[in-house]
């Protein structure tokens, strides 16, 4: 699951940098298992947060031989609140690092801007553990199943992931509810995701799309506020916008006489969803629909790349798709 290049025992200093919580603890425990024993763990692994312990002390403890262990891993969160003052300190260290130590820094982002990030971006190795797109996050949540002794047909995982996006620990917490709800069964059905699942995100997506062709700005900017507060992040809200316009596209390209069970076929949507995605796609033009995806590609590298202000650029983002020059007269 792990993405970038796998941990080797050698590196002195990682660096894992993401969002997605099952990633990093994926990629941190591969770096223990590749450096410290597991019954030696308890004298040769140790976790520090850098807004509560001081970096200078973390730095001495690097450099003092551990016990009962031939290496040594310091686990470092809150990264983020290094201050510029701890420039210097790292820089030493780096230059000659401890070889019995390894140091594992982690954040879900860093200000590439400041000089302490750009020197742990060129110094560790870094780890990427952002959340996957809906394709890698459809494939984990197969994967998953499979590996909790469930069988899913590819249409219920799309359900589950578009009910919970593309987070995987909270895809795999949510399998492993699953696998209890459902018992000798084995089998997991869009029904079961249904129930045990909350439809929230599932429910909003599809709201969005009236709001979106009809130019209605303000209630667009008010359902993704609502998403916000339910906890889905800015990225997560840009990926469920792309989804939503893909679907949109799809259902444009499909002919007017389709039926509805061949629709639901190739959207893989809901039945009790079709029409309205059919209704909802024939009021865009298509280049303008065409035109969104360019504008989510730019949100989303500029979400990633650690702005200081999300909203703002989801805001942003709202303010031009719902512009007149991405939405023209119904088909």
């Amino acid at each position: 699951m792990s993405a970038g290049r796998r941990p080797t025992q050698s590196h002195p200093a990682y660096l894992l940098l993401g969002e997605d919580l099952y990633l990093r603890d994926r990629l941190r425990e591969e770096i223990l298992d590749a450096n410290v024993p597991v019954d030696a763990r308890e004298f040769a692994v140790a976790r520090y947060a850098l807004d509560r312990t001081p970096l200078e002390e973390v730095l001495r403890r690097a450099t003092i031989l551990p016990m009962f262990a031939p290496r040594q891993v310091l686990l470092l969160s809150r990264v983020e609140k290094l201050p510029e003052e701890d420039l210097p300190h790292l820089k030493r260290y780096f230059d000659a690092p401890a070889e019995f130590t390894v140091l594992v820094f982690e954040a879900a982002k860093l200000d590439r801007r400041t000089r302490v990030a750009r020197l742990l971006l060129e110094r560790c190795q870094v780890q990427e553990a952002d959340s996957p797109d809906d394709t890698g996050a459809l494939a984990a949540a197969q994967q998953f199943a499979h590996d909790l002794g469930l069988r899913i047909t590819r249409e219920t995982a799309e359900d589950l992931v578009l009910a919970l996006g593309n987070d995987l620990g909270l895809l795999r917490r949510e399998l492993e509810k699953l696998r209890t709800y459902v018992g000798d069964r084995k089998e997991v059905t869009s029904a079961d995701v249904a129930v045990l699942v909350s439809p929230a995100r599932r429910f909003s997506v599809f709201d969005l799309a009236d709001p979106l062709a009809e130019r209605r700005r303000a209630q667009v900017l008010l359902l993704l506020r609502r998403l916000l507060e339910a906890g889905e992040s800015p990225v997560g809200i840009v990926g469920m916008l792309a989804w939503l316009y893909r679907q949109l596209l799809q259902a444009q390209a499909l002919p007017r006489s389709a039926p509805a069970w061949q629709a639901a076929k190739v959207l893989r949507a809901p039945r009790t969803r079709i029409e309205p995605l059919l209704r909802q796609a024939r009021k865009f033009r298509r280049e303008d629909l065409q035109e969104a995806f360019v504008l989510l590609s730019e949100a989303d590298v500029t979400l990633k790349s650690s702005p200081p202000d999300p909203v703002a650029v989801l805001e942003t983002l709202v303010v031009r798709l719902t512009g007149p020059a991405q939405v023209g007269r119904g088909a």
